[in-house]
Parts: structure tokens; sequence; C-alpha cells
């Protein structure tokens, strides 16, 4: 019995792709028969979208007016002629979807999507249809926060096929959210900044600061490099003069570190770890003549330490390219190749000030601040979800650069607002 419900529970996270595989290995190795090019089992057809799981969330910032999704059919193995599959909305399907949900969502209104056609082809001799597009529209006329559903599934095939049931279909859940719902991957890529480096007009900004804010929303989902613990994720900064990370050797690899000019704050400390998968909204404010560096998680005061630094204006923009380590969001150390420091998650919200923001100010702007702040000096909301430059928002001009193209925009992300629960 105890194997049983295991290997249901494997059946339900394998694609159905992996499983049509194995069942031809498994079929296969039981008699001599050349499955070649034939199966032990009848063609089956399902959606690429529905391949590990079939709800799938849309959600979107509460300023997106429109979307799109696409979805293929696919075949387990091909067929000798052109398959046809119809495709279509099943509004009789919310209910059974609001069950198993544990919801009480409503259906779309049909007003906010439209399906590019109601029907599309998987050629003969292959596995695949073109995709069919679903195009959202009016979005910003949906309530927010209020959740939706749009099933869509496959409704007739030809050719005799069946379907897959637990993937013929997808239910999308749609969801217009107050938080933050774009960010960008760091793992493997970092940015620039080529207005920071020295000479250029628009780095004075960022120099001569005696106090100075630094401020991001991490989520990092592996400490990990390999097998072994990575000792730094670096969040931004620049290395050996003015560094906001997590670990250092010798230091707890999700802890929290500044170092300005090589000297490190906090003290190593197990009880200040972050955590894996969890959003972190993080700061360190740094007052360069009263010598105080403050660091905050989730707008609330971690560690303080007093007669910190050496009393000097921190420079941000006068480091020269190709000589000096530069200002960089997710990477610090070494080659541009070398990834052993980078941040293995996501980043957004990320800014620096010339001015050390209070307690209060930190936790009721973590996850939002106008742009037109004073003390604001560089703003990077990482909230393109495409391409590889992020707007300084700001207006100072110092748009920040992917070093890897093209740069990764996930999808499904949720910021948790945590100054709000």
């Amino acid at each position: 019995m105890r194997t049983k419900k295991i290997l249901r529970s494997m059946l339900t996270v394998v694609s159905p792709a992996i499983i049509t595989t194995v069942l031809l290995l498994c079929a296969a190795g039981c008699d001599n028969k050349d499955y070649s090019n034939t199966s032990p089992f009848d063609n089956v057809v399902y959606l690429d979208a529905a391949q590990l799981k079939d709800v799938s969330n849309f959600t979107f910032n509460r300023t997106i007016k429109t979307g799109k999704k696409e979805i293929s059919a696919l075949l387990a193995r091909p067929a000798s002629e052109d398959i046809n599959v119809g495709i279509k909305v099943d509004a009789s399907l919310v209910d059974i979807y609001n069950a198993r949900l544990g919801a009480n969502y409503t259906m779309l209104d049909a007003k906010h999507y439209k399906l590019s056609a109601g029907q599309t082809v998987i050629p003969r001799g292959e596995i695949s249809s073109k995709p069919v597009t679903i195009d959202f529209s009016g979005l910003i006329d949906l309530e927010i926060d209020a959740g939706y559903l749009l099933p869509i599934t496959i409704d007739q095939v030809s050719g005799g096929m069946g379907t897959l049931g637990g993937s013929k279909t997808i239910c999308y859940v749609v969801r217009r959210s107050s938080a933050i719902t774009t960010a960008v991957s760091l793992k493997n890529n970092f940015f620039e900044v080529p207005g920071f480096d020295k000479g250029s007009p628009t780095a004075a900004v960022v120099n001569n600061m005696k106090q100075l804010t630094y401020e991001a929303i991490i989520r990092v989902n592996d400490f990990k490099n390999g097998v072994d613990a990575r000792e730094i994720s670096t969040i931004m900064g620049i290395e050996q003069y003015c560094l906001f990370r997590l670990g250092d050797a010798g230091f707890p690899a999700q802890q929290l570190q500044f170092s300005c000019n090589e000297i490190k704050f906090p003290n190593a400390d197990n009880s200040k770890l972050l955590q894996e998968g969890e959003w972190y909204h993080v700061a360190v404010t740094f007052d360069t003549e009263k010598k105080v560096a403050v660091m905050y998680v989730d707008g609330r005061e971690q560690s303080r330490i007093e007669d910190y630094g050496k009393g000097e204006p921190i420079n941000l923009g006068m480091q020269n390219r190709g000589k000096d380590f530069m200002f960089k969001i997710g990477h610090s150390y070494g080659e541009p190749t070398d990834f052993s420091r980078q941040l293995d998650g996501e980043i957004c919200e990320v800014r620096v000030w010339n001015v050390v923001r209070t307690q209060q100010e930190i936790f009721d702007n973590m996850y939002n601040v106008d742009p037109t702040t004073s003390g604001l000096c560089a703003y990077w909301k990482f909230n393109e979800g495409h391409d590889d430059i992020a707007e300084d928002y700001t207006g100072h001009g110092n748009d920040a650069h992917a070093h890897t193209s093209p740069a990764i925009w996930p999808e499904g992300i949720e910021v948790t607002q945590k100054n709000k629960e």
C-alpha cells in the first residue's frame, strides 16, 4: 500500500512526456517487438502548459493592462496523419477547480481574454502544434487582489486519439496583485552601471556621500554552489570598498554583511540567518561622520555598530573601468565569468541614497518609494519584465545593464508585503 501511494505521488509531478518514455522502455523490455515506429499503448494528446500541473498562476502588477499566454497541443509520439485538436474555454470547470484550490474565485469575464483560434493542428510526423495565443486585455479594470479562473481544455481530437486526462486542461488563476510581481534573476548574471564610471557626467550623484543607504528586495533560491556551501552572495556595491552582501569567509553564508574599506559589520551570528526561498527587504545605513552603521531586515533593525569606518565620504563613481572594482548589482569579485559570488535568486527595488533613512522611512517604503524623494541617488525597480536594461527611476540617467543577455525575468513573482501584515 505504501509503495502504491508513493508511485501515485511521483506520477503527479512527472511530465506526461517522461511517463510516455518510461512506459515505452518498460514495454519494450517485456517482449521482443520493435517499438521504434509503433507504441505498445494508445497515443494521447495533451497541453504543454499542463505537463507538470494543470493550474498556473497569472499574477501581474496593478498597472498592467494587457498580457499574453501561449499553449500548444502535444502528442506522446508522432502520428501518421494530421491531428486536429479543438481548444476551448470551459466555464463548467470553475466549481471543480475552486473545490480543489479551496477558493471561491469567479470565472474571468470573456471581455478580458481572447483565444487566437479554437483549433490547432499537430502535423503528421510531428508531436507539437503551433501555439494558440491567449490575449488578455482590460486587466486594469479587474479588482485588486481578487482571483479569477480561466480553464482552457482540449475539446475534441481527430484521428481517434485519446487525451491524457490530467493534462488536457490548464486552469489559469488570474490575479491583479497589489504586490510587486516582477523581479530579475541574478543566477549567472549581474548588472553594471556605466554611468557610475569615473569621468561620467552622471557619476557625481553618488560621489562625496557623507551618508549612505543601500536598499533592495531579494529572494535567494540557493545558498549552495554545487555541492559546496556558497561563501558569498553579493547584493550590490564595490568589492573591497563599499559592499552589501551575504556571507564571507568564516561567516554564515545566510547572514547579511556590510563591508566598507574592508571593515566588516556585524559579527557572525547564527541567529541572524536569512532563509532560502523567502522574500526580504534588506537595508544598511551608514553615517560616515557619526561613524554609525545600522542593518535592517524587513524594515526592522537587525544590527548596529558605532565607531565604524574611517570617517571618509563614500565615492561610488570614482572607479576606473578595467583597473578598479566597479559598482555592480549581484557580482563583486573576480572575472565577469566568475559567478561564485553571485546572488542566486531574484532582486528588485534596488536603491542608493546619500542620506541615512530612518527606520520608519525604510519600513513604510519597503515596496515602493517616490523617485523624486530627496536624497535618492539611484533607483532600479527592476519591473521591466523583459530586455537587459533596468531604468534608473530617479531621472539621473544611471540605468543598469545586464552582463549576460538575455536577462531572465521569472514568471509567478509575488513579493510578500510584510509591512501590511
